[in-house]
């Protein structure tokens, strides 16, 4: 997914690496190796962290190996898929969101046995991105969200709807004709993962994928982009495509994560800004972003393998977890591991945040159909709603859905 995440995971690797990764076997006695696929390291700190649970893991079941087996982001899906297809695939491994239901719907991972988890010990929608056709294939290990940053000399309070978005965008672009209101978001890959959040504050839905129904062409849909549009009079291109145009000054508000955080404290320390919520129509809502863990079908050891998941994402050890992969925590009784001010802002937003639709082919809708939708309207070639009709009538055709 192009989201600018930087989080990755975080591992200790047995000298074997990469040569030994295939499914877990099981060794001489009662003994068991696991094997375990996940992100490279994001830090050597969060990695010992990852370490210490593994073997914590280990002690409390006498007889466990668990092999963590570390692969660079930018290549793991096409390692994952190739060992898939020559069904080498190890028992567990992490799988980025939008890519469960694909596994899901054809056979490739297996459903959360009954009684795994209390689902309501985690966020819903962190939860939800594990689900498929009504079926929950997985267990989240951390989650992300974007929020408004905005500068404090600029908007001395945080708009908290779309009406005062508007109205304070205005205002600050009106007193300087060189500032813009707002770094609204590009037609690109990006701008199209948070758009559905955007979607969720008016009270919409991008699709109905269980009576498979696309949606982002009605009313809530249609009046989120326009939001975009109209934010563009106080905040024109000339000025929002600039470099870095928030961090410079030159926008009083943009959306980002919290990934951009350490980053403008670093490089910006002059720059006074807050984090709050994203302002909303009707409802308060937002998108997310993270890791789930999955156990695939072809691994020799499933029971021992959703009891590692399982442990990775409870409240125990899941605070330590999540920061580690360098997001917050799923699970709702996980101790947050201490940050900023800003970090309540996106706690806050977590509550709200809804899962991508479980479709597929969500990651080609998002960047082949939704990105060029927006870019187009943003640029006034076709009207918000010509854009998303067109969008969504490409939608349908690729999913072979009617309604």
């Amino acid at each position: 997914m192009s989201r600018g995440l930087v989080r990755g995971a975080l591992v200790a690797v047995l000298a074997s690496g990469l040569a030994a990764c295939g499914g877990g076997g099981t060794g001489g006695g009662d003994s068991k190796e696991l094997t375990f696929w996940m992100y490279q390291d994001r830090t050597p700190q969060a990695g010992q962290v990852v370490e210490k649970i593994r073997q914590d893991f280990e002690k409390a079941n006498p007889g466990v190996t668990v092999k963590l087996v570390k692969i660079p982001k930018d290549d793991y899906n096409t390692k994952l898929g190739s060992a898939v297809a020559s069904k080498s695939a190890p028992d567990a491994g992490i799988l980025d969101q939008p890519l469960v239901s694909k596994y899901a719907l054809d056979g490739t991972i297996k459903e959360v046995p009954a009684g795994l988890i209390d689902e309501a010990d985690y966020y819903e929608g962190a939860l939800d991105t594990n689900r498929a056709g009504g079926k929950l294939y997985g267990l989240p290990q951390d989650q992300t969200t974007v929020a408004l940053f905005y500068n404090k000399k600029l908007v001395p309070a945080p708009p908290k709807t779309w009406d005062e978005l508007k109205q304070v965008a205005a205002q600050v672009h009106a007193a300087d004709a060189g500032v813009a209101g707002m770094n609204v978001p590009k037609g690109d890959g990006y701008g199209a993962w948070m758009f559905p959040g955007i979607v969720h504050g008016a009270g919409g839905e991008m699709v109905d994928d269980a009576g498979k129904k696309v949606l982002f062409d009605q009313q809530p849909a249609v009046e989120a982009l326009q939001l975009w549009v109209d934010l563009q009079k106080s905040s024109p291109r000339k000025i929002t495509d600039s470099d870095k145009p928030f961090e410079n000054g030159l926008a009083a508000m943009t959306i980002s994560g919290p990934w951009d955080v350490p980053t403008i404290r670093e490089q910006f320390p002059d720059l006074d800004f807050g984090v709050a919520p994203l302002p909303y129509k009707s409802e308060p809502a937002g998108n997310i972003g993270g890791e789930d863990s999955v156990v695939f079908s072809t691994g020799k050891n499933p029971d021992l393998a959703w009891k590692w998941l399982a442990f990775l994402a409870g409240a125990e050890h899941n605070g330590a977890v999540a920061d580690a992969f360098g997001g917050f925590p799923v699970h709702l009784k996980a101790q947050v591991v201490a940050g900023g001010p800003e970090q309540a802002a996106f706690l806050e937003q977590l509550k709200v945040a809804h899962a991508r639709p479980a479709v597929p082919q969500w990651i080609q809708v998002n960047d082949e159909i939704i990105a060029p939708a927006i870019e187009s309207a943003l640029t006034g070639k076709v009207t918000a709603q010509q854009a998303l009709t067109d969008a969504a009538a490409r939608t349908r055709a690729l999913l072979g859905w009617n309604g």
